[in-house]
This record gives structure tokens, sequence and C-alpha cells, in this order.
């Protein structure tokens, strides 16, 4: 069969969804799904979540991309009696983790004086200790960061879309159950009536045979057929409530007279389908054991970040350093391995030959937590752990679809059988019937015995709409224990 998409049942929009029948006309089953979805609350939920994943990817990327960063730093006025002077510290940073976790920056002090006295100095703009500085990391976990908050957005992103798809599924077999429910109803009504038909069939002969009407075989026989004209009321109420009931649920308001023909309500337009074979889906699809590979790998990349040791280099070029007296070459290197961290800066002079003031200046800085090496100590045990216990949770989703694999297959094989037993007894009851018919117009038999067996086929003619339905439950529950790979 060809089924609708989710996307187009979401698009199209129902001009109105609330009417009043005095006359009624059950609508088309393909109708009332699709006004069914559109009035289920939780399938707008789902979609509101979908467009919340897409909106938080977005806010990822641009969390974990280039970053461009300007300050001003603080500016100072200085207003005195020689002049006045203004000095800040300006900056600007350029951040491409993409690329190793390089950054670009470059800082500067700015002065400008402007004097009111007779002093001998001139007015103007100074710049001192300007630097252009690059990073970058040669041994980090920074980038395998990025990739991962990347990665567990994209996957928000997709479970929220999943989860609209599965809920879409679970409300097309939401609305597929319930109709089924009111197809209950009718065989219910149906086994009423056949009840009634064989009971007065009884009494008939009992007034045939000239029981009196005092008589207790009399009065039992005429009090079950009253009986079973009361069960058939009330089994016509329930049902009429039932489908105003379901109707609601669609958008509908509807009105059902007392006096209904219960053979209008049952629908004619309940598509046939054939059933999905569950071997048609890749194992590794299987919900329960995709989560949990994803789960996996996303925690052994976690657990990567959990690293010891890391290492970055830094090099630049400072124009009037005041720790060289002159513009050096400035480079840096930070290593880190546990609790220790060290860190060791050079800044040459340039052209100290011409500056006897210049020199180089060596800058250093350690620190250490012993605490640490056991933290990490334990971290990495409880990390094996951890994994293990994720290897296990994958093993039992396999053994989860193996035994799924066989419960569905007995289900479909029940299902078919129930499906050609309906086929078979309804095609005799209906022949049974139509010759029946015959039988009755020329008197050979009363009317009960003509409905009796009217209503057998009309029993298993419900029956045949029920595993129709049945099979389009079956594969909707299919379908909903498998992803949809993007």
């Amino acid at each position: 069969m060809k089924r609708t998409s989710f996307r187009k049942i979401m698009l199209i929009a129902l001009s109105t969804l609330s009417f009043y029948f005095y006359g009624f006309e059950p609508l088309a089953t393909k109708e009332l799904l699709l006004a069914y979805l559109e009035n289920d609350l939780e399938l707008q939920n789902l979609t509101l979540e979908a467009r919340k994943a897409e909106l938080s990817l977005e806010y990822s990327k641009v969390s974990n991309g280039f970053d461009l960063k300007l300050n001003s730093g603080n500016i100072v006025l200085t207003l005195s009696e020689d002049g006045t002077k203004i000095k800040a510290n300006p900056s600007l940073q350029l951040s491409i983790p993409q690329a190793s976790g390089l950054s670009l920056s470059a800082e500067t002090t700015f002065s400008q004086i402007a004097q009111t006295g007779q002093g001998s100095g001139a007015d103007g703009a100074v710049l001192s200790d300007t630097s252009l500085s690059a990073q970058l990391d040669l041994v980090s976990t920074n980038s395998l960061s990025r990739k991962l908050a990347l990665l567990k957005a994209q996957r928000t992103l997709t479970q929220a879309r999943r989860n609209l798809q599965k809920g879409a599924l679970e409300a097309e077999n939401d609305f597929y159950t319930q109709l089924k429910a009111l197809l209950s109803s009718i065989k219910t009504l149906i086994k009423a009536e056949q009840s009634l038909y064989s009971d007065t069939i009884d009494f008939e002969a009992v007034k045939a045979t000239g029981y009196s009407e005092k008589s207790s075989t009399y009065r039992l026989a005429q009090m079950k057929v009253l009986s079973d004209k009361h069960s058939v009321e009330s089994s016509l109420r329930d049902l009429i409530n039932d489908y105003v009931i379901f109707y609601k649920k669609c958008g509908y308001d509807i009105s059902l007279s007392p006096s209904q023909n219960y053979m209008e309500l049952i629908p004619q337009d309940i598509e046939s389908v054939e059933s999905v074979n569950v071997l048609d889906f890749e194992r590794d699809n299987y919900s329960k054991i995709e989560a949990a590979v994803w789960t996996n790998q996303i925690n052994s990349m976690e657990r990567k970040l959990n690293s010891n040791f890391s290492l970055s280099a830094g090099a630049g070029y400072t124009f009037d350093n005041t720790s060289t007296n002159s513009d050096s070459i400035d480079t840096q290197l930070t290593a880190a391995y546990g609790g220790l961290s060290v860190s060791a800066g050079l800044a040459i002079p340039v052209n100290a030959a011409a500056n006897t003031s210049a020199s180089p200046a060596l800058t250093m800085a350690f620190s250490l937590s012993p605490s640490t090496f056991k933290k990490n100590s334990l971290q990495k045990k409880e990390a094996a752990l951890t994994e293990e216990q994720e290897l296990l949770d994958i093993q039992t989703a396999q053994t989860d679809y193996e035994t799924y694999i066989l419960l569905a297959a007995q289900e479909l094989e029940s299902m078919l059988w129930e499906k050609e037993s309906a086929e078979e007894n309804y095609e005799m009851y209906s022949k049974l019937a139509a010759e029946l018919e015959g039988w009755y117009k020329q008197g050979i038999i009363s009317e009960s015995e003509y409905m009796s067996a009217k209503t057998n086929a009309a029993m298993y003619q419900v029956e045949i709409l029920m595993n129709m339905l049945d099979l389009i439950i079956f594969n909707d529950e299919v379908q909903a224990n498998f992803v949809i790979n993007e």
C-alpha cells in the first residue's frame, strides 16, 4: 500500500474541523486519520522539539567555529595642569578551532598626550608593547572536544526528528486501534443480535408447540427474547457513544440517532496492505541496538578527552618590549601531564648589537597537584568499568532483537491465519445468507432464521476489517522499532 508520508500529512491544512451532522454519513477513513493527526497535541509538541533541536545545532556550530573578538581594554583619562593624557590597551583575538586550535592575537598600549603648558614636549600618539602572537595545539583534546560537541548537537536533532517520525506512527497506530475498538463494539452488537435471532427462533418453536402463555417454558423463552432486545439496544447506545467520542478526537462534532443503522457505521474504505518483512530491516537499525552502539561510541570519545598529556606552542613579535628594552621575537611552550604543568617562554631581542641595553628575557612557570594523579587513575578504572557495561548493553539489545524477530514472525503468522479463516467463513455465510433470503421470500423459513445467517456474515465481514487494521497496526509497530538513517 502506498502510505501517506508524515511530511505530507503535516502540510495538509483542513479547512475546518468542526461540523454538526444531523444526517450522519461516515467520513472517509483517510480523512479522519488526517484530522486525528492534526489534533494530536503530542505530535505538535514533538514538531516544536525538532525545531528547537535545529536551533541548538546552529548554536553549537557558531559556538565551536570561527570566533573574532575586539577589546578596547581599560581606557584611562588623566587630567592635569600639564595636559590631558589618554591611555588604552586595545587587542584583537582570532580563534579558528578547526585548524588545530589555532589562535591569533594582537595587542598594544596606546598613549595620547595633549599638552596645555609651556613644556618642551610635543603633542602626539605613542604605541608601546605592541605584540603579535600565534598559538597552536600540538597535542590536545580541544579538537576532539569541539567535534564531540557538534556530534551531540547533531544527535539531538536526529533524535528529535526520529521521535517525530515515531510519534506520527504511534498516533496513526492509536487511530487505527480506536477504530478497531469501534469495530469490536459492532461485533458485540452483532453477537447480541445473533442471540436475539436464535432465542426468537426457539421462542417461535415454543409457540408452535402449543405451550400456554402462562407456562414456565413459554415465559422463559419470552424473557430471553426480551433480554436479548435490551442487550441489542444497550450495545447500540454504547456504540453510538463510542463513535461520537471517536469523531470528537478527530475534531468533529456529530450527532447519531438511536435508530442509527449500525451497518452504515462500518467503514468500507479501509485499505488492504501487505505485511512488512521484519527481516528487510537492518539489524543495526533496530532502535535499541542503534542507541546502545551510539552511546558507546560517543562515550568512548568523551573518555579520550581525559588524556593526561597536552602540549601547545606559541610564537609572536613584540614592538618595544619593555622586558627586553627592544623589539623582540617571543616563543612559548606549555606542557601538562596529570597534575604537573610546566610552561616556558623566551623573548629574544631584535638588533641587540645596536642596542646595548637590550637583553633576552626568560619566563618559566610550573604547578603540581599530587592528588590529580590519583584521581586520574581512579577515573581511568571507572571508565573501563563503564565501557564494559556499555558493551553488555549492546549484547542485551542484540538479544532483544533476536527475540523480537521471533515474536513478530509468530504474531504475523497468527494474524494471517485469522484473516484467512475470517475470509473463508464470510464467503460461506454470505452464500448461505443469499440462499436463505430466497427461501425466506418463498415463506419456507422465518425471518429470524434468515437474519441469523445474515448477521453471521456481517460478523465475519467485521472480523475481516479488524484483521486488516491489525496488519496496518503491525506494520506501524515494526517500523517504529527501527530507525531511519538520514
